[in-house]
């Protein structure tokens, strides 16, 4: 059978009412330039949209990189993005022969560059906040002995470890450039989104239109920064128990398929190849997350 039924009917009617055949070339000309155009148009139709796909992936990636100070293209990345969502591809076909298994597994491979970056930055961001309540004291103890707070900051920058120094050291170019303190720590908190630093920015900002001691205020934040580092980290262990638990309940499900899978793979063949296995196999996936999630919310105290 012919894969194009309408190119099968065009040359059945071609040959009852022109038996000799002269008009086959013809309805073979048609049927090139058919298709030639179909796949032209979805061709220039796809590059269009890829580039501007690809234009918002490299200005999001950009910003991103820029954001955690590493030093890959960007381009790079979305080079491992597409490298990870084929061998995902590869990888998910061979095990289930099925290709929208295949997909799946691709499309969680080319998100895993992308979680990467966010689990690194918020790494990242966590070692910040460990890190300003030191940065704190060094800045009190400056301006109580003369410092301005400009350079107060330098010293941050030049004596702290990463990532602080490379925030307050961008911070202070900033400020040679006749930047106001109050807009530095507003880009700062922009490009490090912190609780802990609002409540310092928001402080500066007031302390410079009524008035203050700067030394003082600092010193207050300090504290209250370690003291919701106690009755968090208090709540922390409260809770542990019950994120470990809907960690476990998450996993046992999934760990009980492969186990299955392993013992028997002919009883978790429908699974697969049916489309209500493949139908059972999505709801329990979504079921799974919305619980997660919903246990870590439950689990999750904010201070």
């Amino acid at each position: 059978m012919s894969p194009a039924p309408w190119l099968d009917g065009a040359l059945v009617l071609a040959q009852t009412q022109d038996p000799s055949g002269a008009l086959l070339p013809l309805i073979y000309l048609l049927a090139f330039l058919g298709v030639f155009i179909f796949t032209f148009v979805g061709f220039l139709l796809f590059n269009e949209g890829w580039a501007s796909y690809e234009e918002k992936y490299l200005e999001g990636a950009e910003r991103t990189l820029d954001d955690l100070f590493l030093t890959i293209p960007a381009q790079q990345l979305l080079w491992l993005t597409l490298l990870c969502f084929g061998f995902g591809f590869v990888l998910g076909w061979m095990a289930t022969t099925d290709l929208i298994m295949g997909l799946i597994v691709g499309i969680f491979g080319a998100l895993s560059p992308r979680f990467a970056l966010r689990f690194q930055k918020q790494r990242r961001a966590k070692k910040f906040n460990e890190q300003l309540t030191g940065a704190l004291n060094t800045i009190t103890n400056a301006l109580r002995t003369g410092f301005s707070l400009p350079k107060a900051f330098q010293l941050i920058a030049m004596d702290m470890p990463k990532p602080i120094c490379q925030e307050f050291g961008i911070l202070v170019q900033e400020l040679r450039l006749g930047i106001e303190i109050e807009e530095g720590l507003d880009n700062m908190l922009d490009r490090l989104p912190s609780q802990d630093l609002d409540l310092v920015a928001t402080s500066v900002t007031i302390s410079n239109e009524v008035g203050g001691n700067l030394a003082e205020v600092f010193d207050r934040i300090a504290y209250t920064i370690r003291e919701r580092r106690r009755i968090e980290g208090r709540i922390d262990a409260l809770t542990a128990q019950g994120k470990a638990q809907g960690m476990i309940v998450s996993l046992l499900p999934i760990l009980l398929g492969f186990a299955i899978n392993a013992i028997d793979p002919e009883l978790m063949e429908p699974m697969f190849s049916t489309l209500i296995g493949r139908v059972a196999l999505v709801t329990c996936a979504v079921m799974e997350i919305l619980g997660y999630l919903m246990i870590r919310k439950i689990t999750t105290i904010e201070v």
